[in-house]
């Protein structure tokens, strides 16, 4: 099997005296971030992790979560970052869904009596800048198909899945993400995405390969409050993030520090796009799954301004084609093994490799790719992808509920929000649906609205309701 040697320990052989990590009152070198490293994986060992093992992380992102994840991956076990704004519930059951039995987090007494039949590993006792010691044992070789990390994503059919990334996947998407975009030593990418979404995953696997420092804001700090403190010359948003940090009317030097701004995630408006670039952004669209581990094709940083109507042409390592039917088709070096249920290993690819997205668009003669929107229902909220479908199922888990619709609104926020119409027996409430809703499935996907069932629609058959139809009694 083909092999690397780990990222971190060539990163400290390399780097080793420049920075890995900045944050307000932390600068970690890339040699003690190695040395960080092989001590929490010897702890990880220690504690009965193995080989091939999916260990959850629920922790916020930054350094030692980051330490955590690549500890993991030396170990050789699948790291699986989870959403931190998920109820516990949630967790719970996504870790039975990838068949997780160990949870690296800090777990209350109450949030234990919900995960059951799980070991929660305390993180404070397995990163430490004190750790620094006991290399001997350490696996610096990685093979390439190995097993490297669980990210869960939204499924077509409301259900979250969970896709299953190589190492190798992980490596070459930084890998031409780097040559695209002339990412180097001297640089400073802010980690505005989270580690449990692949755009933040992807940040923090270019850096390494670079040798390239990571900014890491302070929990809960918004983005334009933390730009002004770190020596940011790259930066991934999503369209909220990025009308935020306009309307913050940053200091110019922090602006003309900046060498690449990526912009996805959502599709974005053109006249924010306009505005950035008049505003002196660097920003180049982009467009990217986790299916692919993260970004799959870019604006060049030296296009032309008129480029910037499509979301950039192919970035190396992977392969872009248009179906028949108009929708995207993807594959290569980066493409995920495929979606994880317990042991079994779901592989959605035609016999030639290629991967449907359910996104629709069109190639140019130059191979610039023009995204056109969805095939299903599914909608972006501030970044999140929102299928409605999983909505309308946990309503209609509910005894009062009959059906359930979920439709998205325009928000100049975000991008669109969720509302919801409920046909019921009468006998619940608006308030007790959302609080039912709230123990299961993250605060952007709760409906900011509800309605109830239109009269006008309740008459028509059922094979007659379109989920459209809604939309006129949205007020």
């Amino acid at each position: 099997m083909p092999a690397l040697s780990c990222m971190v320990h060539e990163a400290g052989r390399i780097s080793r005296n420049r920075p890995a990590f900045l944050a307000e009152d932390v600068r970690i070198c890339y040699g003690e971030w190695d040395l960080m490293v092989s001590a929490t994986a010897r702890l990880l060992r220690e504690a009965g992790i193995q080989p091939k093992q999916r260990v959850a992380l629920y922790m916020e992102s930054g350094w030692a979560s980051a330490t955590l994840i690549m500890a993991l991956m030396r170990v050789g076990a699948v790291a699986c970052p989870l959403n931190t704004r998920l109820p516990v519930h949630a967790v719970n059951q996504q870790m039975r869904l990838i068949g997780a039995h160990q949870l690296i987090a800090r777990v209350s007494a109450e949030s234990q009596q919900v995960l059951t039949d799980m070991t929660c590993l305390d993180p404070d006792g397995l990163v430490s800048r004190e750790l620094t010691t006991g290399q001997g044992d350490d696996e610096f070789q990685i093979d390439l198909n190995q097993p490297a990390a669980i990210i869960f994503t939204s499924g077509s059919s409301g259900q979250p899945k969970a896709a299953q990334l190589s190492y190798g996947n992980l490596y070459y998407s930084a890998y031409g993400a780097n040559l695209h975009l002339q990412l180097r030593s001297d640089s400073c990418w802010l980690l505005s995405l989270p580690l449990y979404h692949v755009g933040g995953l992807g940040i923090l696997f270019r850096c390494m390969q670079t040798g390239a420092a990571m900014g890491i804001p302070t929990f809960g700090q918004r983005l334009e409050e933390a730009m002004p403190k770190f020596p940011a010359t790259h930066l991934s948003v999503v369209p909220t993030q990025l009308q935020r940090l306009l309307d913050a009317n940053l200091p110019a030097e922090n602006v003309k520090r900046l060498k690449v701004v990526l912009l996805g995630g959502a599709p974005a408006p053109q006249e924010l796009v306009d505005q950035a670039r008049a505003a002196k952004w660097p920003v180049l669209r982009t467009y990217g799954l986790t299916e692919m581990s993260s970004l799959v094709a870019a604006s060049k940083p030296f296009d032309p301004v008129e480029r910037l109507h499509s979301s950039g042409c192919v970035v190396r390592q992977r392969e872009i084609k248009i179906a028949a039917d108009g929708e995207i088709l993807v594959r290569g070096a980066t493409r995920f093994q495929g979606y994880v249920e317990a042991e079994r290993l779901e592989q959605p690819f035609d016999e030639d490799g290629w991967y449907a997205t359910g996104d629709v668009g069109s190639l140019d003669e130059q191979g610039y790719l023009t995204v056109r929107g969805r095939k299903d229902r599914m909608f972006i909220s501030g970044g999140e992808n929102i299928h409605p479908e999983e909505i309308e199922q946990r309503l209609a888990a509910l005894p009062q509920v009959h059906q359930a619709v979920v439709r998205p609104i325009t928000d100049a926020t975000y991008g669109e929000r969720p509302v919801a119409f409920v046909d019921d027996d009468g006998q619940g409430s608006f308030e007790q649906y959302e609080s039912f809703l709230r123990q299961h499935l993250p605060a952007y996907k709760i409906p900011v609205r509800w309605y109830h069932w239109p009269e006008t629609i309740r008459n028509q058959p059922d094979e007659k309701i379109r989920p459209a139809d809604f939309d006129a009694y949205i007020k």
